[in-house]
């Protein structure tokens, strides 16, 4: 009497690849999406453009000045939004700031943004390399 796995490939039809085939494709397809995710991993680790806040200052009920400092490569040229908030967190104004390639890494840069309203804080929203 036939055994059920040979009645079922009787059925069915045998595997379409060998156990020690499937054992290479699965293998090759872990390294695969690991390098994938290794890649994707480093380029959002290490981003282009960097920028922090490094002072606000209140100039009028409709003005805010910010300082900011810039961090990327020398030669890169970069576009920041920054946003003005209000006491309730709510965005008051912005402002889409191009700054120009520098010789050094870090560079201080200062904006003032006009506001809808009296702004109690800045934010930088996103720096991205042009």
């Amino acid at each position: 009497m036939p055994d059920v796995s040979s009645r079922l490939a009787d059925r069915y039809g045998g595997p379409l690849v060998s156990a020690s085939t499937a054992r290479i494709l699965v293998t090759l397809g872990a390294v695969a999406f690991l390098a994938v995710v290794v890649v994707v991993g480093m380029r959002l680790a290490t981003p282009a453009v960097r920028a922090d806040v490094i002072s606000y200052e209140h100039l009028a009920d409709d003005q805010i000045g910010v300082g900011f400092v810039v961090t990327m490569d020398p030669g890169t040229e970069a576009s920041c939004r920054i946003q003005a908030l209000n006491k309730g967190r709510a965005q008051v104004g912005f402002v889409e700031v191009a700054v120009p390639a520098q010789t050094a890494r870090q560079s201080t840069h200062h904006v003032e943004i006009a506001t809808q309203g009296e702004a109690v804080s800045a934010e930088i929203v996103r720096c991205d390399a042009r």
